[in-house]
């Protein structure tokens, strides 16, 4: 089997779009082959078709037309952002391996959640804990939003359309970053803690 019929076999092509951040309601979405002002677009399971253009394809053709590669660059991406095993290896990958890619495909999706719930809660702070009067004392999570919001959203973006390489990097550099923001979300928000 060919690395194009394992990879159109076990993606769905609905799913890889919303992991390249491609918007669809109701499976329809602007088209990335011309300048779509309104959802022309239909996405299926398995190919796609756009009303606007008549532009049709696989899965492997929707990514190489999104990236601007070609379609055996697709194939490749798309094995490598889900997380396929070559086809081409004689030998199949081990369980040991097929772990170690899932295990890390976690830790990944824990690590993007906390990042955005902390987002979540410092874009809360800007408005919720903003100081009453000028007199008023900062509270510690509106001064953090004032000073690490664009920060940790940057991050955030890394696990949106940052390449593996990107993410491992941040895994690896901010382990301690991502164990301080969980501790924090873990925490009672108390109104009194402030900064003079």
């Amino acid at each position: 089997m060919s690395i194009y019929e394992t990879v159109k076999e076990q993606l769905d092509l609905r799913t890889v779009a919303e992991h390249y951040c491609i918007d669809s309601r109701n499976g329809m979405t602007a088209c990335i082959f011309h300048d779509d002002r309104s959802p022309s677009m239909k996405l299926y399971a398995d190919h796609y078709y756009c009303f606007g253009c008549s532009a049709c394809g696989d899965v492997t053709a929707f990514t190489a037309g999104l990236f601007g590669i070609s379609q055996a660059e697709a194939a490749q991406k798309l094995a490598a952002d889900f997380g396929i095993a070559e086809v081409h290896c004689k030998e199949k990958p081990s369980i040991k391996t097929k772990l170690t890619v899932i295990g890390e495909r976690q830790r990944e999706q824990e690590a993007f959640r906390i990042l955005c719930d902390y987002c979540h809660l410092l874009r809360s702070a800007r408005t919720e804990l903003a100081p009453k009067s000028p007199n008023e004392p900062f509270h510690p999570l509106f001064a953090e939003s004032l000073q690490h919001l664009t920060e940790y959203e940057f991050y955030c973006d890394i696990f949106i359309s940052g390449s593996k390489e990107e993410r491992t990097e941040f895994m690896n550099e901010r382990r301690n970053l991502l164990n301080e923001l969980k501790r924090k979300l873990t925490q009672p928000l108390e109104r009194a803690e402030t900064i003079a």
